[in-house]
């Protein structure tokens, strides 16, 4: 129980970096997806059960600053987090560049489920900034990886 809450902390904090990322760290007006590298190390360090819970407060907490369609955020970080929950166990789930990589690789696909539910006003803008937010957001999902890792392992959640 506490591990989860602890989740929900760092997910709170993830948002609101997200929300508030300085000006001058964005690229082409492009900031990272902190709550996507999040949820993609929760569900690598603890599993499709946590990266789930994951999903559901980080759609929730993101969705809510933004206005989005939370049907689309909730599908879209849920489905992230138990698809990359399930490589949790292999001896790839504990490497901080399998985290990287998943987190380059998935942004796209989040955004593309997103777009399914609500269609952007100017598609073209909104390839360029997800193809921009993908390695910006692989960028972060070091430090976020090494941040799970170490509350799970202190928590003694890990296996």
């Amino acid at each position: 129980m506490l591990t989860y809450l602890a989740y929900v902390v760092l997910l709170v904090l993830a948002t609101a970096l997200e929300r508030t990322w300085p000006g001058w760290l964005l690229i082409f007006g492009q900031g990272p997806h902190v709550v996507i590298a999040t949820v993609a190390a929760i569900g690598l360090s603890c599993g499709p059960i946590a990266g789930c819970f994951g999903g559901l407060v980080g759609g929730l907490l993101l969705g809510s600053v933004e206005g989005a369609w939370l049907g689309g955020t909730f599908a879209a970080y849920m489905g992230l987090g138990v698809a990359v929950g399930m490589m949790r166990g292999t001896l790839l789930a504990e490497r901080m560049l399998v985290a990287v990589l998943v987190v380059l690789a998935v942004t796209p696909l989040v955004e593309l489920v997103r777009l399914l539910f609500v269609a952007p006003p100017n598609p073209g803008a909104w390839l360029v900034r997800t193809l921009l937010s993908a390695p910006y957001s692989a960028l972060v999902a070091a430090p976020s990886f090494a941040a799970i890792r170490g509350l799970t392992a202190l928590l003694g959640t890990e296996t």
